[in-house]
């Protein structure tokens, strides 16, 4: 599932995960946002995430973040993929 950035940021309590590499997120993210790079949040989901609780994930384009959305919601997590991701 997708979702627009425009949608979630007045909301409090969210859970945003910047997937892109460490040194992309350094140069700039989402505030309150953390950094959990798409290829260990793939591989060990579970040190993560809960079952119980809703993520939103984001990417550089949008692109990773939908595929690892998918991916993790098919495992039983909820999460959702920010829409054009953060270009800075």
């Amino acid at each position: 599932m997708e979702i627009d950035y425009e949608e979630i940021k007045y909301l409090d309590n969210i859970n945003i995960i910047d997937i892109r590499e460490h040194y992309l997120y350094e140069r700039g993210h989402i505030k309150n946002s953390i950094n959990i790079p798409l290829r260990v949040l793939r591989t060990m989901p579970d040190k993560y995430l809960s079952f119980d609780k809703i993520y939103y994930l984001i990417c550089e384009t949008g692109f990773s973040s939908k595929r690892l959305s998918k991916l993790l919601n098919d495992k039983g997590y909820h999460t959702y993929s920010i829409k054009n991701g953060y270009e800075k």
